[in-house]
Parts: structure tokens; C-alpha cells; sequence
């Protein structure tokens, strides 16, 4: 079932040899570790291709080939390890606050070769770390996820954040503390989720 998903996402995206077996890597380091620490539910696994890399990897057609990328709440490492895969020429920092995930993350970096890093620390504890795109998906609801990611969006990097079906509820709340341009591009992965693309944050001052 897995290799089927697989195939589907292959149809449907444009993948180098190279990048497709970074990615084979990663999802093997993900298969090898995903029961002994729950990384991912036992349904999601075959779907893994077309639900989970397929939703990140629309975020590559707003992510140069050299670009600095912080991933915030990488998790199992979705869009952090996607990313990193993609784009070997950048260098994408995943900021996780939970140590075996943070030992997963290191080690399906090592098996891939990608060129990236892990921080273990809560993201608002973060000191500087340079970017050029700040992503999360499945992190934080979009105001609280401005919070987090104000450091760096403020400075001029672009966030690339994407949302579930509550997302126009979310942008809504957002705007009553924040003032930012926003794109909301529908998902390629079909359902009411979006990918909000983020620039020119400031603070509201009234």
C-alpha cells in the first residue's frame, strides 16, 4: 500500500533522482523508528507519500534552492526533513522541544546526508538563527504561531505556515494583534486547508 502511495505521489510531482532518494531515506528512517516512539499514528503511515510529503512539498515553489529555512515544532519532521531533502543547497534548522524527536530528526538527517541541523529548545527561548523562510504545519494556532515566528518575520523573512480547515478563523484572529500580507493559496492535497504565505509583519499599535 505504501509503494502505491508512493507511485501516486510520484505521478503528481516532479521529483530528481537525487531528492527521491533523500526522501527514501528519510521515510526509511521514519518506518525504522516510527513504533518504538510514536512518531506517527498507525493510520497515517499509508498515506505517508500523497497526505504528508505531498503537503510539504508544495511549499518548495516559494523556497529558493539557496534559502536559510527555520522550521518551528518539526516534529517527525514535516516540513523540516521535506525541505531539507528538496533543497540541498540551502539549510533548513529544526527547532523541537522533545528529545526523542529531536533523536529521530538527527538521525534520518545523518541517513539522507541533508544539510541541516536540530536545535532542542522552546521556540520562544530561541536566540537569533538568520532565515530567509520560517515554516510549521500542526504547530500552533496562527496567532500564537506569529508570536513565535514575529523574530524573524519582522526582519523580512517570509512565512510559509499551513493550515487546516479552521484557517480563515485563524487569519481573522490573527489580524486583531498583528498586521501582515497574507496569500492564502488552496491545498494541493484536496479538503478546505490552505498555505498561508506570510510577509511584512509589525505589530498593531492600536
Amino acid at each position: 500500500m505504501v509503494n502505491e502511495d508512493r507511485a501516486a505521489f510520484l505521478a503528481a510531482n516532479d521529483v530528481s533522482r537525487e531528492t527521491l532518494e533523500r526522501l527514501d531515506r528519510v521515510l526509511a528512517t521514519l518506518d525504522d523508528w516510527r513504533n518504538r516512539t510514536n512518531l506517527i499514528g498507525p493510520r497515517e503511515w499509508p498515506v505517508i507519500w500523497a497526505r504528508h510529503v505531498a503537503d510539504c512539498f508544495q511549499l518548495l515553489d516559494y523556497i529558493p534552492d539557496d534559502a536559510r529555512v527555520v522550521d518551528l515544532g518539526s516534529g517527525a519532521g514535516f516540513p523540516g526533513l521535506i525541505i531539507a531533502a528538496a533543497r540541498p543547497h540551502g539549510h533548513v534548522t529544526m527547532i523541537e522541544s522533545v528529545g526523542k524527536k529531536c533523536a529521530f530528526l538527527r538521525a534520518a538527517i545523518d541517513a539522507a546526508g541533508l544539510s541541516a541541523t536540530v536545535r532542542q529548545e522552546r521556540v520562544e527561548s530561541l536566540g537569533p538563527t538568520p532565515a530567509d523562510i520560517v515554516t510549521a504545519r500542526a504547530f500552533a494556532p496562527l496567532p500564537k504561531l506569529l508570536d513565535y515566528a514575529a523574530p524573524w518575520l519582522e526582519s523580512g523573512a517570509t512565512g510559509l505556515f499551513l493550515k487546516g480547515e479552521r484557517w480563515k478563523e485563524e487569519l481573522t484572529e490573527a489580524r486583531q494583534r498583528w498586521n501582515f500580507a497574507c496569500e492564502a493559496i488552496p491545498s494541493r492535497v484536496g479538503g478546505s486547508g490552505r498555505l498561508l504565505i506570510v510577509r511584512e509583519l509589525r505589530r498593531d499599535r492600536q
